[in-house]
This record gives structure tokens, C-alpha cells and sequence, in this order.
């Protein structure tokens, strides 16, 4: 099976999710350097697919992958990212300015600055973004689940 064959079936097991959960919805496709092969859900009821933070968003991946992996099998696995109406681009830019303006408050204020609690996976993205684009501060998450949050400070 071709990686088109493999596209194509994502998108139909993306549309079959969509008639059982009963939400309508278009998918299209794209291919970014990257972040890879990404297929966007357009629909009227988004939020629906979206969920608290992104967390429905993120179990329907989940889900839409295990149901990939199992039906195309194969030795190669086959990743992807499903989104919905843009809202991980959004969240993306919205967390970077976020982490932007806590590093600008922490140099204004050499206090310790606490962002708001998020899911892991959010996170990690900030971590990440922390770590490459300011050397001078260091991040660590605190708390228990749900709340974790995010403690930037700058390096000891």
C-alpha cells in the first residue's frame, strides 16, 4: 500500500469516527516539513471535537491512530496529527506568546512566574519551545494532574 493508499484510508477511518460520534465534518489533508502529515477536521460543531483544552482533540488522535495501525498493519508505523478547525496551530502560537511574555515578566521581575495548569502534551510543547529559544531560563512542571502547571525561573 502506498502512503496515498494510507492517506486516503486515514481519512476515510476519520470520516467514519465522525458519522458514528454524529458530528459532520470535512477532512483535508496536508503535508508540512515539519510536523509531518496532518489532517484537519472543518466542521460546524468543532467544539465538540475540540473539548476542554484540547483534550477530546487529543483522545480522538489517539484513537483514530489505533484504529489506523490496526486496519493498514504493516512493519512501518504510520504517524499523523488530526486537528480541528487549526485549533493545535492556534494553541501552538498562543502558548509560545504566552511563554514569551512569562520569560519578559520573569526579567522584569526576577521573580519566579507560574503559567496556567495544562495537559502533558502542552507541556512538553512548552518546555520544549523554552529550551531552545531562552538558554537563560529553565522550566519544570509542578503539581498534581490536572493542575500541573508550569514554574519558569531563570538558571541557577
Amino acid at each position: 500500500m502506498t502512503d496515498y493508499n494510507k492517506i486516503e484510508a486515514v481519512k476515510q477511518i476519520i470520516g467514519q469516527t465522525l458519522d458514528h460520534l454524529g458530528v459532520p465534518g470535512k477532512v483535508e489533508f496536508e503535508e508540512s516539513i515539519t510536523k509531518g502529515l496532518i489532517f484537519n477536521i472543518s466542521s460546524p460543531e468543532s467544539f465538540m471535537l475540540i473539548g476542554r483544552q484540547g483534550a477530546t482533540l487529543h483522545a480522538l488522535q489517539v484513537l483514530v491512530q489505533n484504529i489506523a495501525v490496526k486496519q493498514l498493519g504493516g512493519q512501518e508505523p504510520f504517524w499523523f496529527t488530526l486537528d480541528v478547525d487549526d485549533y493545535k496551530r492556534k494553541r501552538e502560537w498562543y502558548l509560545k506568546e504566552t511563554a514569551k511574555a512569562a520569560v519578559d515578566h520573569l526579567k522584569k521581575t526576577d521573580k519566579p512566574v507560574r503559567l496556567e495548569s495544562m495537559p502533558a502534551y502542552e507541556r512538553r510543547f512548552v518546555h520544549a519551545y523554552l529550551q531552545e529559544h531562552f538558554p537563560d531560563v529553565e522550566s519544570e512542571s509542578q503539581g498534581e494532574d490536572p493542575h500541573r502547571k508550569i514554574v519558569i525561573r531563570f538558571r541557577r
